[in-house]
């Protein structure tokens, strides 16, 4: 089947990408940078706790990363703090050659880790960030501190030494800004704090003990979770038991192990290839048909005929892909970036969902 648009008198590609440009560049810890963009494009305001999808080309080959914005929202500086990661080619080249002055695309900010702030309300929070998962745990902690004056965070803070914590001067400029109403209890794994409770690996005996510590209090009006899927799911898990609801609780990951549900790139279809299925793909107001092929995922069935249909980690995470199921469905793999509210709704991750049905109909731009 050929690939038709049903509006034949569309606006040329545009993939949603800007150029910005770097106005800053901090060197947080040995191994991580802080990096500020201009904020020109008033496209690209932010709320907390969402990221930024940035894109380059590396020898030929077309990389995208997301990266949280640390900042307060709405009207910090637009920010993100990148963390090298040993052979990642993209966290490499920006902690040691990306430059004041040089320009990255980016998508505007994605993301659902967020909550309706309300400046009438007293709340109480939880937060819990491990590693890198400071980011956004200090855009949401910064943003409720100055948004909701009668509100207060207890943050639990995990690391594997104090000298690799991203953010910590930062951190502790919020705190001090908002005295009496973020308390912060700092956990290392290879670092002796002189006590078992916030020292070694923590499993879910220790997470148990967190909360009877009060370190992460189980009766908070929402609790912000974000770090390895491992932990998270720990600390989401024994929050429940505890008696805090489900629904309270939000989180975000930043590293999985479910390897091979990955994708670099649809896979290449010869004239010998059979369709298992058709599809049509709404996006910046064009509608696309497209044949699915044997190991397809939507996205890369939609990435033939679509360039410009939006992804990143294409792993189920960041939901930067997400689009409802209008007719048809699919299967997903893996969903680690959608709430249960949005799954009900239609929502799928197109990186990860594969049609059970004959044909299936996605709208991105819902």
């Amino acid at each position: 089947m050929t690939a038709t648009d049903t509006d034949t008198g569309a606006a040329p590609l545009d993939d949603g990408f800007r150029p910005l440009r770097v106005a800053a560049i901090d060197h947080d810890t040995d191994d991580s940078v802080v990096v500020t963009f201009d904020r020109g494009d008033q496209r690209l305001r932010f709320e907390h706790g969402q990221h930024l999808t940035l894109r380059r080309e590396f020898d030929g080959v077309e990389l995208r990363r997301s990266y949280s914005i640390c900042s307060r929202a709405p009207d910090g500086p637009l920010r993100v703090a990148i963390r090298r990661v040993p052979g990642g080619v993209f966290s490499t080249w920006a902690s040691t050659e990306l430059q004041v002055g040089d320009e990255i695309d980016a998508l505007p900010p994605l993301g659902h880790f967020t909550h309706r702030i309300d400046p009438a309300v007293a709340r109480s929070y939880a937060a819990l960030a491990a590693g890198s998962g400071i980011t956004p745990i200090l855009s949401i902690v910064s943003t409720i501190l100055a948004a909701e004056p009668l509100s207060q965070v207890s943050l639990l803070y995990v690391n594997r030494t104090s000298r690799s914590a991203m953010l910590l001067d930062e951190l502790l400029d919020v705190r001090d800004r908002h005295l009496g109403r973020l308390s912060i209890a700092f956990a290392f794994t290879r670092e002796d704090t002189g006590g078992d409770l916030l020292s070694g690996r923590p499993d879910r005996q220790r997470v148990e003990h967190w909360i009877d510590a009060g370190f992460l209090p189980a009766d908070a009006d929402h609790a912000f979770l974000c770090g390895p899927i491992e932990l998270t799911t720990d600390v989401r898990e024994a929050l429940v038991e505890a008696g805090l609801p489900i629904d309270r609780i939000h989180r975000e990951i930043f590293t999985t192990k479910q390897q091979g549900t990955a994708t670099l790139a649809p896979q290449e279809i010869s004239e010998d290839s059979v369709a298992v299925a058709t599809g049509r793909a709404t996006l910046h107001g064009r509608t696309t048909e497209f044949d699915l092929y044997e190991g397809d995922s939507v996205l890369d069935a939609v990435q033939r005929v679509r360039p410009d249909a939006p992804f990143s980690c294409r792993s189920g995470v960041c939901s930067t892909c997400q689009a409802v199921v209008v007719d048809g469905a699919v299967d997903m793999a893996v969903n680690y970036g959608l709430t249960d509210d949005e799954v009900g709704r239609g929502y799928v991750l197109t990186c990860q969902s594969t049609p059970t049905t004959d044909h299936v109909d996605v709208d991105y731009d819902t």
